[in-house]
């Protein structure tokens, strides 16, 4: 893959501590290592036509 993208360690930090990770655990460097090896074939989503497709709903309200 020539083009090739990159996952920056800032931005993986960022993405992380925004989903509620805990960004000083020792285990974020081996999720960081698997995140940059699967992010380069994220590009390939860029293809997809959704034209027509619905955004799912991301808020589910609590029941309580």
């Amino acid at each position: 893959m020539a083009d090739k993208i990159k996952l920056g360690k800032e931005t993986f930090l960022s993405i992380a501590k925004a989903s509620g990770l805990d960004t000083e655990d020792p285990h974020i460097e081996e999720l960081y290592a698997y995140a940059q090896n699967v992010f380069p074939s994220f590009k390939v989503s860029e293809e997809f036509d959704l034209t027509d497709v619905e955004p799912m709903m991301m808020f589910i309200p609590s029941k309580e």
